[in-house]
């Protein structure tokens, strides 16, 4: 007897699979959590074999009907339809346009490998989807892809142009493992013809630090991101760890700060010791009736959405003006070459980054130097207001 969307759809869940027959060897499969799934029966070489053809109803039973036949005439044929089955998926992923790949890169690689999926999606929207996301991502080729790098590149943006080639070589990557395509057209575009690479070892002077931090003082802008700027630099944190921070995660009566693992880089929670400094900018931030939710709330928001990933990359800029670029970050590592430079001990500085220490020391040494890292840290905050005086007491 031929299976119906209605008889399909009453069949219910038991505790064992059990199999309804249509036609043809073709059935569905109950399984105990009430997925239905199409499946064929088949002989082939003597020996009985099946193949799965998909879930109902996202498969109605025109289409299952529809595959049974073509795979038949397969078997007929003496083609494996397990092959076959492998044949039409590439060939549907082959028909992916690069949006839908995109979206697809989004979900498996990289919500699985970072925490925070938004400048990626935003690099996707703003830069690639406009231009390529509509052909076929079998179809782009070599010049596509070139042409849309250099336009970047070409309207002065070379860093952003290098950020968008990387991308699209990590999404072609990802397809040529799927089997989908069979070349990467982002090799052909070289990261030296697009911009060249910033150092990553800048570190303020003091007399670079003196300067930045009277400017920041001075600069028109929100105080709080005048506080989130010389927090990184008090507190030696990335970020991201400080965009994400809220008040449920900060102790002002002990001093602590906790990062959850879930907010961290490396995926291993922090304590943060905060100095005085820290501790009374901080406490600036809100009235203590409104604290809640993040520390550095986005304009306009109850709490609840933190300010956005560029926002202190462009005060940092209006802070900076004048001055010989650098980067957030850069204020992190200040503080890391400072303190060592005034002597104290590396695996307290690296603690103190929320670093991973590596080789040997990393699996055998778990101390966190909690007392250490916060004497550490206040006399880098006295430090920091030494250098900031220094030079009006003069």
């Amino acid at each position: 007897m031929k299976l119906t969307d209605k008889r399909i759809l009453s069949l219910k869940p038991r505790m064992c699979r059990y199999a309804v027959h249509d036609t043809g060897g073709l059935y569905v499969e109950v399984w105990p959590s009430g997925i239905k799934s199409w499946r064929l029966r088949f002989m082939r070489n003597r020996i009985r074999q099946r193949v799965t053809l998909g879930r109902f109803p996202e498969v109605t039973i025109s289409v299952a009907r529809a595959e049974r036949d073509q795979l038949m005439q397969a078997i007929c044929a003496g083609r494996s339809p397990h092959e076959e089955r492998r044949r039409q998926r590439q060939e549907a992923q082959r028909g992916l346009t690069v949006k839908e790949f995109g979206e697809r890169y989004l979900r498996e690689v990289v919500a699985r490998a970072r925490k925070d999926s938004t400048p990626v999606r935003r690099y996707l929207e703003r830069s690639v989807y406009p231009v390529i996301g509509a052909m076929r991502i079998a179809a782009v080729e070599a010049g596509h892809v070139r042409d849309l790098v250099f336009a970047i590149r070409d309207a002065g943006h070379g860093q952003a142009a290098a950020a968008v080639r990387n991308l699209l070589k990590r999404i072609w990557d990802y397809a040529l493992a799927c089997g989908i395509v069979t070349d990467n057209p982002a090799r052909a575009t070289p990261i030296k013809y697009i911009a060249v690479a910033r150092a990553r070892s800048r570190a303020l002077s003091e007399a670079e630090l003196r300067e930045f931090l009277n400017r920041l003082d001075a600069a028109s802008m929100r105080d709080e991101w005048k506080a989130a700027l010389r927090l990184i630099l008090l507190t030696l944190v990335r970020k991201s760890e400080l965009r994400l921070a809220r008040w449920e995660h900060i102790d002002l009566a002990r001093g602590e700060w906790e990062i959850p693992s879930e907010h961290s880089k490396t995926g291993a929670g922090q304590v943060v010791y905060l100095s005085s400094q820290a501790t009374l900018l901080i406490e600036r931030l809100q009235a203590p009736a409104k604290r809640r939710g993040h520390l550095f709330p986005a304009l306009g928001s109850d709490g609840s959405t933190p300010i956005g990933q560029s926002t202190l990359n462009r005060a940092l800029l209006c802070a900076q003006r004048g001055m010989a670029h650098f980067t957030v970050h850069d204020l992190r590592r200040t503080g890391a070459t400072r303190l060592s430079e005034m002597g104290y001990n590396a695996d307290w500085i690296e603690k103190a980054l929320n670093h991973k220490l590596r080789g040997v020391r990393g699996i055998y040494n778990r101390a966190e130097y909690g007392p250490q890292r916060r004497q550490m840290l206040q006399a880098w905050a006295d430090t920091l207001d030494t250098i900031q005086t220094s030079e009006r007491a003069a």
